[in-house]
C-alpha cells in the first residue's frame, strides 16, 4: 500500500485557486499557440462548432488571437506543432511529447479491439502508397459515416492508438492520417521509456499545468488511473500538500509556489471554453470555485439548468458567471445566462460585457446580443447597459 508523505506545504483555498488559474488559466504573458500548448501539455478536441472548436477557444483565450490564427499556428504551416492522441479524451499534444506516450501506445496494442493483421496491413499499406489519407478516403462505400464507428474507423483510431498512424494535420475538420515515420521528427519517435517513467514525467507534467491537485485530479488530467497515479506521484519533483478544507492530500508543483502570496495579475475577464483545461475535472472545479460546472449540450433540451453551450466566466481567479452561447452570421448571442453569488450585480455585468468584447474578436464576430428571456428582467437590462457603455469606449474603425 502507497503511503502519501506528511504534508511539506500548507495552503489555503483561495492561495490554490490562485496557484491553479496562474498555472493553467489565462495569463498576460501568453502570445504563442506552441508556447500555450506545452504550458497545457494536452487541449481537448471536440466536434461540437456552435460557438467555435473547443480546441480553438482554449488557444485563443490565451494567446489572444483569433480562433482562425490557431488552426493557422496547428496545422496552416508545413512543420507540425502537435499531434492527435487520446491523452484526455480526444487532444492535441504538443508534438515533443511522443516518446512520453509509449505506455499508452503498448496498452492499445494489447486491447481487444486492435486490428487484425489483414486489415492493418490493408490501411497501412494504403497510407503507405498513397500519402496520407482522411477516413472519408480509408472507409468503403458499404461503412457508415459520421459517428458511427466501422471496421474501418475502430482500425484507424486503433492504429493511431498504437501509435502506427499518427495524425498531425487536419484539412478542414478532416484529420489526415499518416505514417509516423513521414511526419513525426525522427528524434521524437522512439518507445524506449519504460511505462512508469513516462507516468512520472507526465504526472510532473500534470502537477506544474495544474499548479496543485489532488492525486484523482492528476489521474484525471492523464486518464490514468487514482491508484497508479498515487503510487508514482513520491517519484515526481512535486511537493506533499495540504489544502484548506480538501478532504484529500494534494500535490504542488515547486515553480507554482510563489503565485501563492502574490496578488493575481488577470487579463481581461474570459468566458472558458466547456472543455477548457481549467475546468476538465468537475469534482476538482466544485472544491476550488464552489461551482457545479456540467455539459449539458448531449442532454435532451428539458433537462437543460443553464442551456446547451454553457460557458462559465473567468475574471481574475474566480467564476462569477456562466452563459449559454452561441452565433448567428456575425453575432454573439446570449441565449441564457446567470450570475454567481459573491460579486455585486453590477460588478459582474460589467466583467460580463468585456468578456462578450473579448469572445468577438476572438471568434471574429462584430455584435452581441442578449436573448429577452435570458436572465430575470433586471439582470438583461443591467448586462445591456454594460454592454453599451463597452461599446461606447471602443475605438472607431
Amino acid at each position: 500500500m502507497t503511503r502519501t508523505p506528511a504534508p511539506a506545504v500548507f495552503l489555503s483555498l483561495a492561495q490554490a485557486r490562485r496557484i491553479t488559474v496562474a498555472s493553467a488559466g489565462p495569463s498576460t504573458a501568453d502570445t504563442d499557440t506552441a508556447a500555450v500548448l506545452a504550458r497545457l501539455n494536452a487541449v481537448q478536441l471536440d466536434t461540437i462548432n456552435t460557438l467555435a472548436r473547443a480546441h480553438q477557444l482554449t488557444l485563443a483565450t490565451r494567446t489572444r488571437t483569433s480562433t482562425t490564427d490557431v488552426d493557422t499556428a496547428l496545422w496552416g504551416k508545413r512543420d507540425p506543432i502537435a499531434f492527435e492522441y487520446p491523452a484526455h479524451a480526444a487532444a492535441l499534444v504538443p508534438l515533443h511529447h511522443w516518446p512520453l506516450w509509449a505506455f499508452r501506445r503498448r496498452t492499445s496494442r494489447q486491447r481487444r479491439e486492435y486490428p487484425a493483421p489483414g486489415l492493418r496491413k490493408t490501411i497501412l499499406d494504403e497510407i503507405s502508397s498513397r500519402g496520407p489519407l482522411t477516413l472519408r478516403e480509408l472507409r468503403t462505400e458499404r461503412e457508415p459515416s459520421g459517428w458511427d464507428w466501422g471496421p474501418t474507423r475502430t482500425a484507424v483510431e486503433f492504429l493511431l492508438w498504437s501509435g502506427e498512424l499518427a495524425c498531425t494535420h487536419r484539412t478542414g475538420w478532416q484529420r489526415q492520417f499518416d505514417l509516423p515515420q513521414r511526419s513525426v521528427p525522427e528524434k521524437f519517435l522512439t518507445d524506449a521509456l519504460t511505462d512508469d517513467d513516462c507516468l512520472t514525467t507526465l504526472l510532473t507534467h500534470a502537477g506544474r499545468t495544474l499548479g496543485t491537485a489532488t492525486s484523482d485530479d492528476l489521474a484525471d488530467y492523464l486518464r490514468i488511473t487514482t491508484a497508479t497515479a498515487t503510487r508514482l506521484l513520491p517519484d515526481t519533483p512535486l511537493l506533499t500538500t495540504r489544502v484548506e478544507n480538501w478532504n484529500s492530500p494534494a500535490w504542488t508543483h515547486p515553480d507554482a509556489l510563489p503565485a501563492a502570496d502574490q496578488p493575481h495579475q488577470p487579463g481581461e475577464p474570459a468566458f472558458l471554453a466547456p472543455f477548457d483545461n481549467l475546468i476538465w475535472h468537475r469534482p476538482r472545479t466544485t472544491r476550488l470555485f464552489n461551482v457545479t460546472h456540467t455539459l449539458e449540450a448531449y442532454k435532451p433540451a428539458h433537462r437543460r439548468v443553464h442551456g446547451y453551450y454553457v460557458c462559465p466566466l473567468l475574471a481574475g481567479d474566480h467564476l462569477i458567471a456562466r452563459a449559454d452561447l452561441t452565433h448567428h452570421h456575425d453575432t454573439l448571442t446570449i441565449v441564457r445566462t446567470s450570475f454567481e453569488p459573491g460579486p455585486h450585480p453590477t460588478d459582474t455585468a460589467e466583467h460580463f460585457a468585456r468578456a462578450c468584447t473579448r469572445l468577438q474578436k476572438t471568434t471574429a464576430l462584430r455584435h452581441t446580443v442578449i436573448a429577452d428571456n435570458a436572465a430575470p428582467p433586471a439582470t438583461v437590462k443591467a448586462l445591456n447597459h454594460a454592454l453599451n457603455r463597452t461599446r461606447a469606449e471602443q475605438p472607431h474603425p
